[in-house]
């Protein structure tokens, strides 16, 4: 029994997600509550984003040492474009950046096994209308990207309908901040 328990944490522990797409919601949301999240400050227990901002801050903290890599990609510096806000787009392109260097870090042409491309290839984006054109572009994106998980704050997109049609379909997950924390949780102890 224990060796049984012993291979399924392998398991786990293997298919966390390690490269996340954050949805331009989750990027905005983490510039909003920067301090809440790096400088440890508490949200209030009413803010409607409380259980999502403190599970940021422990992601954040966790990857201090885990170096999970954050993607973004041109869609999203579209998005961030739209807002009009010069801040936001400063702190887009210090993640974008890190995104890159995360890429820099592989061997040459070691970061994409080029499979999210296949992906796309088979899909028909029909079969997605039930998202709007600039979720099904950062979608996409994270797809071709490679990324384990979609990062979003945005409830429309985690309902499990179409959560478990865009796993079938993608094999990308689409998770909110507090889902992916109780993913990682348990193996939080590896690397604080």
């Amino acid at each position: 029994m224990l060796k049984m328990r012993e291979k399924n944490n392998i398991e786990v522990f293997e298919s966390l997600p390690r490269r996340i797409f954050l949805d331009s919601c989750t990027l905005q949301n983490i510039q909003t509550y920067g301090e809440n999240i790096f400088d440890n400050i508490e949200v209030p227990i009413n803010d409607k984003n409380a259980r999502n901002v403190e599970a940021l801050r422990n992601i954040f903290f966790v990857n201090q040492r885990a170096n999970f890599e954050f993607a973004l990609s041109d869609n999203s510096i579209k998005e961030v474009l739209d807002k009009g806000d010069k801040s936001y787009l400063q702190w887009a392109f210090d993640v974008l950046d890190h995104w890159m260097c995360c890429i820099e870090e592989y061997e040459k042409g070691e970061a994409f096994s080029r499979k999210g491309e296949m992906l796309l290839k088979q899909l028909n984006s029909k079969q997605f209308g039930y998202l709007s054109e600039k979720d099904k572009a950062l979608i996409f994106d994270a797809v071709l990207l490679e990324c384990d998980t979609f990062l979003t704050m945005d409830l429309k997109l985690c309902t499990p309908k179409n959560s478990e049609h865009i796993w079938k379909m993608l094999k990308i997950r689409i998770l909110q901040p507090y889902e992916y924390w109780e993913i990682l949780k348990p193996f939080a102890r590896l690397w604080v």
